[in-house]
């Protein structure tokens, strides 16, 4: 087996894959950084797995991936759900950590009434499918700059509909019964960025993210314009620079 040092790890958000990161892709490879990607069970390429149903067991299969690809440490990189899995490798797998970089993600736990809407939208998915979901995902994740950019539009629906609809269930429960990590925060000891999107008004809000960096000592905040839940797809020109700088710094 190969043996790495280190490498970006980039985990994406709900209900994309891990290819929302191309323009992340692109700028590491022409940097010489090494990098992996991994779809959760259900998104991508990766089949459903009919017992995921807990936070946990999408941690241990993305470090299990990173075990396999024989890299000792990783950068990871998270998006929304991606950020909760953070969370997670660091309670439990902190060893292959290096730096972490918490994308438009939130440290509370589901309050009950997120939980019933996450359990009301499982019952339709069930019953209608999966595009009214992802219809309103398109509308809620993005800035006013992205919704003008047809070809981004277009390309952020098709990785949406990768999706299958049992692997959407399957995130929906998991993210409803995750844990709250606000107590966590400032045992986190790590380098670490936080990065939120300036038009995220209906996901995580400038202020909800920035909570993760008030409570974890040392880390650095930034806006990123001309995005809202999806800084790295929607502008990975600014996100790209922020990201280049931290992984150097890291290394």
């Amino acid at each position: 087996m190969q043996n790495i040092p280190y490498a970006v790890l980039f985990l994406h958000a709900f209900p994309l894959n891990k290819n929302m990161y191309e323009g992340q892709f692109k700028a590491l490879k022409e940097e010489g950084i090494p990098f992996l990607a991994v779809d959760y069970p259900g998104f991508g390429n990766t089949p459903v797995f009919k017992t995921f149903k807990s936070l946990n067991q999408y941690t241990d299969y993305i470090v299990s991936k990173v075990y396999e690809a024989g890299i000792n440490q990783v950068i990871a990189v998270g998006d929304s759900m991606g950020g909760y899995i953070m969370f997670d490798m660091f309670k439990r797998h902190r060893e292959i950590l290096k730096g972490l970089v918490f994308v438009s993600t939130r440290a509370e736990a589901d309050t009950e009434e997120a939980k019933q809407g996450r359990f009301a939208t499982i019952e339709k998915v069930k019953k209608e499918g999966k595009n009214f979901l992802i219809d309103i995902m398109l509308e809620a994740q993005t800035s006013p700059a992205t919704k003008q950019n047809k070809e981004k539009m277009e390309k952020l629906k098709c990785l949406m509909l990768q999706a299958t609809e049992e692997g959407i269930i399957n995130a929906l429960t998991a993210m409803a019964y995750r844990e709250d990590n606000t107590g966590i925060l400032k045992d986190i000891n790590l380098p670490t960025i936080v990065v939120a999107g300036k038009d995220d008004e209906k996901v995580t809000p400038p202020e909800i993210v920035k909570k993760i960096a008030d409570g974890i000592p040392n880390a650095k905040f930034y806006e990123i314009e001309n995005s809202a839940h999806l800084p790295p797809f929607e502008n990975p020109e600014e996100f790209n620079k922020i990201l280049i700088n931290f992984v150097k710094e890291c290394i």
